[in-house]
């Protein structure tokens, strides 16, 4: 028996009704680790090229990491992953919660679904069985619903993945959600689900892989290495963490005036901070100082989301209503919170990029209105980053006159109307007829519809709709949304962590530096390196936050659950094996190798005023350096012949 995995992976095909187990050698799993390496792998062969993502031939897979489940800190994550029809590229979408560590407990590695059901169906899988059920009486449920429904018939150990009405309707900005609210929101990949009947997947499965039969190499060396990390998460919390938001709110005019940048920090104040207010302890930050987009992306945000609107929505605020935290499977910090609704009941805790989307993204200052939002989102299955986008859209397009006319007397859409902006949210979710059913597939498509006036309004980058951090605050942002296979995420890049302690040995190993900030020759270099590691990191199944907090042993975990004895050297040539599959995915259906990114998010024209003033990308330099470290044809994407070589990627053809 294999350390560390079980060596045995699922494909379902709805059509026929077929469930097949297969057992993938352990050469696989060295060059691929689990996650969406694993899925790469698979995806690229058996979803045929140019086939239609909301169409049978397109492949849904469900991708604990290799470590998901393992007890090792933060490795709660799972990865869904199919060809997006956001995009028409390669798609995938992170998640935490508990459905990962199930699906992994009940005896599988990964989970691929093909072909279409003639009725709403759900997937049952313990580790005795996998069942196609009926799921009628669940289809037009919400979130909630789905949730309450199959744990009434399963019960409350067994976990779900579902869509919600978003993705039965095949919005194409529709995720996945487990927990109640945590989703595998980018890339439409709801939509994809919705196409199949495919409701929901149910996993039933141990929590703690190690105590159900799965073997570790050493287990003395696994439980060393987490036992060596866990004293900075036991510590008792800084009270200086708390007094931070009083603090910057002094000393963020004057980083601004400076155009500074502030990133990560001592590893202990990292953790508290997360502990106390999970991603909102940013929101005021960053639109103070540039990296929040406003008024979809033509404000500028001192000016006009200055700090005493922005406070209201970041931190202190968002906590106030929290009635516990919340934390993913084997997460010692709780960066999640269950809070109180203004109107009533509970519901997950607003996160940064809910928090911006909502909320200067729109011009819009109420804490309330960006709750019901976020709620409303979780229900029904949206990606709040481009449920927000669209808004903003919305809200530019009738103000300049650009609405046709069956469309702009529907709401009174103006900035910063907390009441319209939740009811046309509601629209979209049920996909209204009018501007619900308008905006349900993203701002391109919505734009699309209109004159070409409109089009540099529309955000987006390969049509999925950008996240809330801008590329000419940080690059390294812009690098995941126009060179990444799927593109618009910032999870993509996550560029500040390339100068955290955990990647410094991998830049030592290649002889290099991280660039400085606006070092466009060398900043696609270091991207191209940075994103390599994530894609092995991601693949764990490990939690992107816990990169900024100490040095998490992943290597040791990796070595001592299987045994192979991965270096650095090895682990980068995984990552990069990994994002040069994800780039041949597209190559191998007729996409770019990069995708443009809009004027206002490449700073052209610039804006005049701020601490991003006067700058515009140099997308072509960054894009050389990166195309370049990976070993791929900038036109095409497609490995150079040498790097099929080096990585062993004999199966994708060379430009």
């Amino acid at each position: 028996m294999p350390n560390g995995y079980w060596g045995k992976i699922i494909f379902v095909n709805l059509s026929i009704g077929q469930i097949e187990v297969e057992q993938p050698p352990e050469e696989i799993y060295r060059r691929y680790l689990g996650g969406y390496g694993l899925g790469v792998h698979y995806l690229y062969q058996r979803i045929p090229a140019n086939a239609d993502p909301l169409g049978p031939e397109n492949v849904l897979a469900f991708l604990p990491g290799l470590l998901t489940g393992s007890g090792a800190q933060f490795s709660g994550r799972f990865m869904v992953a199919a060809r997006s029809p956001l995009t028409g590229a390669w798609g995938d979408a992170n998640c935490g919660g508990n459905f990962g560590p199930a699906l992994r407990g009940a005896g599988y590695d990964g989970l691929f679904i093909s072909g279409q059901a003639k009725k709403p169906v759900y997937l049952f899988v313990d580790g005795e069985k996998t069942e196609i059920k009926d799921a009628s009486h669940l289809w037009g449920l919400d979130i909630r619903q789905t949730e309450e429904t199959l744990h009434e018939e399963i019960g409350l150990q067994a976990k779900v993945a579902c869509i919600g009405p978003a993705g039965e309707r095949l919005s194409l900005i529709s995720g996945i959600v487990n927990d109640d609210g945590r989703l595998a929101a980018r890339c439409g990949l709801g939509a994809v689900m919705g196409s199949k009947k495919l409701k929901a997947v149910v996993a039933r499965g141990r929590s703690r892989l190690p105590t159900n039969s799965l073997s570790l190499a050493s287990p003395k060396a696994f439980k060393d290495a987490s036992t060596g990390y866990l004293p900075l998460f036991r510590r008792k919390p800084s009270t200086m963490s708390a007094r931070v938001p009083a603090f910057m709110g002094f000393l963020l005019p004057i980083i601004r005036r400076l155009r500074g940048q502030l990133s990560g920090g001592p590893a202990e104040m990292v953790v508290d901070s997360y502990k106390r207010y999970g991603t909102s302890a940013g929101t005021a930050m960053l639109v103070e100082l540039g990296d929040t987009p406003v008024r979809n992306w033509s404000g500028i945000g001192f000016r006009d989301f200055p700090l005493e609107l922005s406070e209201g929505l970041s931190d202190r605020a968002v906590v106030r209503p929290m009635v516990k935290p919340y934390a993913c499977h084997s997460c010692p910090v709780a960066c999640g919170g269950i809070v109180n609704q203004p109107d009533g009941g509970t519901s997950h805790k607003s996160e940064y990029e809910t928090l911006a989307a909502f909320g200067p993204l729109l011009m819009n200052s109420d804490l309330g209105t960006v709750m019901r939002c976020n709620h409303v989102c979780n229900m029904s299955g949206l990606d709040s980053i481009s449920a927000g986008v669209v808004v903003a859209f919305a809200l530019d397009c009738a103000e300049k006159g650009w609405l046709p006319p069956e469309l702009a007397v529907e709401l009174p859409l103006e900035w910063g109307s907390g009441e319209v902006i939740l009811e046309l949210t509601q629209r979209i979710a049920a996909r209204t007829p009018g501007l619900g059913d308008w905006l349900a597939d993203g701002v391109q498509r919505a734009a699309e519809r209109l004159g070409p006036e409109a089009q540099p309004y529309a955000i987006h980058s390969g049509g999925q709709e950008l996240a809330m951090h801008r590329g000419i605050y940080e690059p390294g942002v812009a690098v995941g949304y126009a060179l990444d296979p799927a593109p618009g995420r910032h999870t993509a890049s996550n560029s500040g962590n390339a100068n955290l302690a955990a990647f410094a040995p991998y830049f030592a190993l290649l002889g290099r530096k991280p660039a400085a900030r606006y070092d466009y020759a060398e900043k696609g270099v270091t991207q191209a390196i940075a994103m390599s590691l994530y894609r092995a990191f991601d693949s764990l199944g490990l939690c992107q936050f816990a990169l900024a907090m100490g040095q998490p042993p992943f290597l040791a975990w990796l070595n001592a659950a299987t045994g192979w004895g991965v270096d650095e050297a090895e682990f980068y040539r995984i990552g990069r094996r990994i994002q040069v599959m994800r780039h041949a995915f597209n190559a191998r259906h007729g996409l770019p190798a990069q995708f443009p990114l809009l004027g206002h998010e490449r700073g052209d024209p610039p804006q005049t005023l701020g601490p991003v003033a006067n700058r515009t990308l140099d997308m072509d330099a960054i894009a050389t350096g990166y195309f370049a470290t990976l070993g791929l044809d900038p036109l095409t994407g497609l490995p150079l012949p040498e790097t099929v070589k080096e990585l062993g990627l004999e199966i994708v053809p060379s430009p």
